[in-house]
C-alpha cells in the first residue's frame, strides 16, 4: 500500500460497537467473518474514509500517539492498516 493510496472501510462492512467489551464488532460479507476490533485498530478503521495512507497515520498518531502503548504511533498504524486490508475491511479508494 502506497502513502499516498486512498483507503475506504470496504463495501457492504457492518459494524457495531460493543461498549462493554470496548471493542467494535465487524462483519465482512466477502469473507463471511466476523471480527472484533481492540480500541487502536477501531480508531485506524474509522478513519479510513477515503484519505490517504499518510493522512490515516497522521490521524492515528494525533488521536492515539502513546496513549495506546506499543511503540511507535505511525508503524502501529500500518500494521493496523496491513492487517485491516488483509482482513478485507478496508480497500483501496477510487482515485
Amino acid at each position: 500500500m502506497n502513502a499516498q493510496d486512498g483507503v475506504r472501510k470496504a463495501d457492504g462492512v457492518r459494524s457495531r460497537p460493543v461498549p462493554q467489551a470496548e471493542c467494535l464488532m465487524v462483519f465482512s460479507p466477502q469473507s463471511g467473518r466476523i471480527h472484533w476490533l481492540a480500541l487502536d485498530t477501531w480508531l485506524l478503521f474509522e478513519l479510513c474514509d477515503g484519505r490517504s495512507v499518510d493522512a490515516v497515520a497522521q490521524g492515528y498518531a494525533e488521536l492515539a500517539g502513546d496513549k495506546l502503548g506499543g511503540g511507535d504511533a505511525r508503524a502501529r498504524a500500518e500494521r493496523g492498516l496491513e492487517s485491516l486490508l488483509g482482513s478485507r475491511l478496508i480497500e483501496a479508494a477510487p482515485a
